[in-house]
This record gives structure tokens, C-alpha cells and sequence, in this order.
């Protein structure tokens, strides 16, 4: 189906069957007095209240620079784009502003919705935004939206502990201790320490475990494997990674890099290619992590993995955008007490990639209105200036480029976003995250990694191209990673 039919059924589907009535305009906003404070104001509709504060106060700062009101409003997230068209069909208080995902991008552009910005203070570009962010708005070569925050996933690990490996391993090379498997054993456990406080360390001996540690410190995905096989785990800790299997913003990282969804800007469905020789390998190196480390399959949620890692329980995890915020909690209720810190890792092996997924959310102008120029403006202003307040407000991280950040691990996650690719925009990609999530889930309970993976592309193909589509086979590659032998990390 070309795109215009699509935009012409689009705007038919949003036109007819909507499940609110006169929700907006009358339940929520009344008929008489509250209409005068809609007068010259402009209106903005989002659906997390995690942005309520934030936008609320990016209003009241806007409106005292520029005289200009502006309204924030949540509404439900239910058929969230046909509640926008309803409203600006019928002239009810139609929001000028919307907050928007990635990923609904194409359908809010087809269907009119979405306007492309004029960028009329010629912010939008890599200097003030981050790349990735720049990338998620764009559609078809036009930016449609001004990128407010981000999602994604990066590892985690705790710098103390690590440090106290890397201590005891030099301790042991020193006094000619080492196993014979190459293994070093570290019996210290935080746990039965004496109740009196360890003596405060020189900053010369802090620069010497810093060092110690970072020398040690994995680089690739399979590095992990081989510091696991070179260094014992300290008393206390009950594994050297945990995560959440289940979502796979948290795994998709292991094979990301190899399946492309819609090519650079993940908007042109003629260049989807899931599957292929480096996502196989990939994904079977994904596979074998479960193996390695006798991970089960239980009820742990991300929160429970998250946990583990605040108590001491396993040295890395895979840890969405919060982990800022709820690592800054637990210092400060005492909670945690360790230091912790992002990998900086760009590389599966010594060949492959590795790049997570990311989802970034966007104020973009109604296209139906009239109000584009001031509404444009105000979009800028609560993406740009204002979000230096962005994560004090919602603890989500801001798409604009920050001239310093409250906590260098934030400096450590952009990097990941940056090295992100984000989840596809077009229509027939809409159940992706779907059933992305369904094939990693399967390949991490055992099943054949090649056939699941070419199920995932059949079955996204087969909605791009309105018919069963066929992949042709493709050999899976044997891995040759040495996960049972001494290896480099």
C-alpha cells in the first residue's frame, strides 16, 4: 500500500470510531468559565504524568519570559493521535502542542498531525541536540518534533567491587598465589567485616584502585564471559551479571547493531534487514550468556534485578535511564554504599558491535492548527533551555546537549543513546517492540536462534509488504568465542 493511500485511510480510521464522545471537551474542561483561560493560550496534551512538574513549570517560566500562556495537559493515552484529530476536526479546545513517541512518528505525519518544523531559532541540530535525538524526530529527511528526553539501556557495574577484585588480583600475582584455572580467589565479604569503619584511604591509594580496576575492566560483551572465568567473585555476591531477561530494551543491545529497522532514521521500510549472518551470531552469543551463567527463567522484574545490584548481589546489570536516580536514592537513604559506574562499551567482540535500543519522546505542533509559530517556539523553549530542570523534575535524561551534568554517569549514558538505534517509526513496524521482545525471549528459553529470528523478520516484512513474505535461508554462523578458556577481556 502506497504511503498517500495509507495517509487516506489514516485519516478515515482517526476520523470515525473514536471511543470518547465529548470526553475532552466537556468532562474535562466544562462549557462556561474555564473556556476564558483557554482564550490566546496555547495548548499542550501529554500522556505520562511523569512530565506533569516539568511541563507545568516550563509553562510558568515560558509565559513570565513571553507573556505567552501556555496549558499543559494530560489526557489518556488511548487511541491518543484520534483524540488529537477529534478535538481539531471539531474546534474542542484542540491541543496545539503534543507530546509525542518515536515510534508513532510516520502515523502522526500521515495523518496530518504531525507539522515540520520550521525550527525558527535554528536550534534543531547536533550542537544543541544530541545525534541519536536528532535522528528520532526525522522522517523522510524532515524533523517533525523538538526531542525532549530518552530511554535506553547501558551496563552497569559496581566500581567498589571492582576495585576489590582487581586489589586482590594484584595482591595474588604479587605474592605468586594464583590458581592453577587462573583464577583468583577474593575471600573478603563486606558482610562479616568487623563494625569498626575501614580506615579512610590516601588519594593515592583511591588512584591506585581506580587504576587497578579499569585495568580489568571489561571492554567487549565477551569480555564479561572471560573476566568471569579469570576472577572469583568476592564474599557476598551471588553472581558477576544480572539482569531483566524479559524486556528487551534490556537485551536488544546484544544483537542491535545487525537488525536494522528502516535503515539510519528507522523511517524507510524498504530498508528493513532483520536477518542475517551477524544478527545469528550475535544472538547466539546472547544465547550461551544463559548457559554461562545458570541464569533461570522466574517472576524477577527489572525493579528485583535492580535491587540485587543496590545490595551487593552481582557486579554487573543492564540498567535503563532511572538508574541515575534511584542509585542517587540509595546513597542517600544508605542503602547503597558502594561506588558505581557505566561501561563504556561499544563492542560485542573483537569485530562485532553492540548498540542498545532506544525510545525518545518529542513535543511536536499540531499540523491542524493554526498556531504553529508560537507553539513551535514554546516546543523549543521547554526542549532546549529549559531542560537543564528536565531531570530534577522527572528523572528522565534530556535529549539537549547540557553544557555539564549533575552526575558524570549521565555523561556515560548519553553515550550509549548516542550509539542507540531507535525503535522503528513506520506503521507497519508498530507491534515491533512486540515482537522483538517475543524473539529474544524465545532464543533466551533455548529455542533455535535461527528460526526465531527469521520469524521476526518474515513477520514484520509480511506487514510491509501486505502478504506472507519468505526469507531465504541463511546458515547460522558457529560461535567461536573460547568461553570455557583463559581468555582477554
Amino acid at each position: 500500500m502506497g504511503k498517500k493511500l495509507i495517509s487516506m485511510a489514516l485519516l478515515l480510521i482517526l476520523a470515525t470510531g473514536l471511543l470518547f464522545g465529548d470526553y475532552y471537551s466537556t468532562a474535562l474542561f466544562g462549557q462556561n468559565a474555564e473556556e476564558d483561560i483557554f482564550e490566546d493560550a496555547l495548548i499542550l496534551w501529554y500522556t505520562d504524568s511523569d512530565y506533569a512538574e516539568y511541563l507545568r513549570d516550563a509553562a510558568v517560566s515560558y509565559e513570565k519570559q513571553t507573556g505567552i500562556k501556555v496549558i499543559p495537559t494530560e489526557v489518556s493515552d488511548v487511541e491518543f493521535l484520534e483524540q488529537i484529530q477529534k478535538a481539531s476536526t471539531e474546534g474542542n479546545k484542540a491541543p496545539d502542542l503534543f507530546v509525542l513517541s518515536n515510534d508513532l512518528l510516520e502515523k502522526a505525519v500521515l495523518s496530518g498531525l504531525a507539522a515540520g518544523v520550521k525550527d525558527p531559532d535554528g536550534i534543531l541540530n547536533d550542537t544543541c541536540y544530541t545525534d541519536a535525538s536528532i535522528r528520532a524526530v526525522t522522517y523522510r529527511d524532515r524533523m517533525y518534533g523538538y526531542p525532549l528526553s530518552y530511554e535506553t539501556a547501558c551496563l552497569v557495574y559496581n566500581e567498589t567491587v571492582m576495585e576489590e577484585i582487581a586489589m586482590a588480583a594484584k595482591a595474588a600475582a604479587e605474592a605468586g598465589e594464583s590458581g592453577d584455572e587462573g583464577i583468583t580467589v577474593v575471600e573478603e565479604n563486606p558482610e562479616d567485616a568487623s563494625e569498626e569503619p575501614a580506615p579512610e584511604l590516601s588519594e593515592e591509594e583511591k588512584a591506585e584502585r581506580k587504576k587497578a580496576a579499569s585495568e580489568i575492566l571489561p571492554t567487549t560483551v565477551v569480555g564479561i564471559l572471560d573476566f568471569a572465568n579469570q576472577y572469583a567473585l568476592p564474599g557476598g555476591i551471588e553472581s558477576y551479571f544480572s539482569w531483566d531477561t524479559d524486556d528487551v530494551l534490556y537485551n536488544y543491545w546484544f544483537a542491535g547493531a545487525y537488525l536494522n529497522a528502516g535503515g539510519q532514521n528507522a523511517d524507510r521500510s524498504e530498508e528493513i534487514s532483520l536477518y542475517n549472518e551477524e544478527a545469528l551470531y550475535s544472538l547466539s552469543v546472547y544465547q550461551d550468556f544463559r548457559d554461562f551463567f545458570f541464569v533461570e527463567d522466574d517472576d524477577r522484574t527489572y525493579p528485583d534485578t535492580i535491587d540485587d545490584f543496590m545490595n551487593r548481589k552481582c557486579v554487573f546489570t543492564v540498567a535503563g535511564t532511572d538508574i541515575v536516580s534511584k542509585m542517587e536514592q540509595a546513597a542517600q537513604d544508605g542503602t547503597f554504599k558502594d561506588d558505581y559506574n557505566i561501561l563504556p562499551m561499544r563492542m560485542l567482540n573483537s569485530s562485532l558491535e553492540c548498540r542498545g535500543l532506544s525510545v525518545t519522546t518529542m513535543i511536536c505542533v499540531n499540523g491542524l492548527n493554526e498556531n504553529n509559530s508560537d507553539a513551535e517556539r514554546f516546543a523549543g523553549y521547554a526542549t532546549k533551555e529549559y531542560s537543564k530542570n528536565l531531570y530534577a523534575r522527572t528523572g528522565k535524561m534530556a535529549t539537549s546537549l547540557l553544557p555539564d551534568y549533575e552526575h558524570p554517569q549521565m555523561e556515560a549514558i548519553r553515550e550509549w543513546y548516542e550509539q542507540s538505534v531507535c525503535l522503528p517509526k513506520m506503521i507497519e513496524t508498530t507491534n515491533y517492540y512486540i515482537l522483538a521482545e517475543m524473539c529474544f525471549s524465545n532464543i533466551w528459553d533455548g529455542r533455535d536462534v535461527n528460526n526465531e529470528l527469521k520469524a521476526l523478520s518474515q513477520s514484520v516484512l509480511s506487514n510491509y509488504y501486505g502478504k506472507d513474505y519468505e526469507d531465504d535461508y541463511i546458515e547460522t554462523p558457529v560461535v567461536m568465542e573460547q568461553y570455557n578458556a583463559e581468555g582477554e577481556n
